[in-house]
């Protein structure tokens, strides 16, 4: 029996077909509340928000679905992300932080941080504490403190003005420029894959961390998919009551059971 996979499902719905839909509710809205637990606390029982996320994704032309051979379910639920904080930014979700921070000086003043000590650093602008990124990123919290410390040190060795926890402050804007900032050397999603998942050789992480340390952009990246991976780990599917409500809002039809299920239901 073929298992059915996040890439079919890409597809499918690609295809509107309902299959897809109902893959895409029961799998992925329990990453969706996963999303807005932790960015948004209190709103991942917002019905209503919800519905906006996936009306958004049934939009024909939604980016997601543009290339169903490609990518992977982590790929995917990275993506995702971005159109679950597009939704409830509409909200005017955000705060402008009261000191602004640009990724121009985050350059300038973070030259001496390492790629993984960046990306430490920028879960802290993802709004992970130091006790939350060590599950993600395996590392002890005490460490990435230290090099978050130490980052504040130096940026505000560079700024006329600087606040405590700038770089939390300005996360939702500094995640904006960095998504803006892809060039035609960032990495590739199958070599980030590979990096985090350890099958690369010594001098293609040397050459991927020489990249990374000179890339917003695919510090971004890295610490995205890391965030999927963990979403994934911990969402459970909805159950068929639960999936039912959003069946009907994007009206997917429900499936058809087996002749033998009929027969037993009556």
């Amino acid at each position: 029996m073929a298992v059915y996979t996040c890439m079919d499902m890409i597809r499918d719905c690609r295809d509107n077909k309902p299959e897809g839909w109902r893959y895409l509710i029961a799998q992925y809205i329990p990453v969706i509340r996963q999303y807005l637990a932790h960015y948004y606390k209190g709103r991942a029982a917002d019905i209503k928000l919800i519905e906006r996320v996936m009306m958004k994704l049934r939009d024909a032309q939604s980016p997601l679905f543009a290339s169903p051979g490609a990518g992977t379910e982590r790929e995917f639920v990275a993506a995702l992300r971005g159109k679950v904080l597009e939704a409830v930014e509409l909200d005017k979700a955000s705060v402008e932080a009261e000191v602004p921070l640009d990724l121009e000086t985050m350059t300038a003043a973070l030259e001496p941080l390492t790629a993984m000590e960046r990306q430490m650093l920028w879960m802290e602008a993802m709004a992970y504490t130091p006790e939350e990124t060590g599950t993600l990123m395996n590392l002890e919290p005490s460490t990435i403190a230290k090099v978050r410390e130490r980052a504040e040190e130096l940026l505000r060795g560079k700024m006329d003005r600087w606040k405590k926890g700038i770089v939390a402050d300005n996360g939702f804007a500094l995640g904006r420029m960095a998504g803006a900032a892809s060039g035609k050397d960032c990495l590739p999603g199958k070599a980030c894959l590979d990096t985090l998942d350890g099958r690369i050789t010594w001098k293609r992480k040397q050459d991927y961390d020489y990249h990374v340390a000179r890339c917003w952009y695919c510090v971004d990246y890295f610490c995205r998919l890391r965030e999927g991976d963990f979403a994934l780990r911990i969402a459970r599917p909805l159950s068929a009551e639960e999936a039912a409500q959003f069946q009907t809002l994007l009206s997917v039809v429900e499936e058809e059971k087996p002749f033998w299920k009929k027969v037993f239901a009556r």
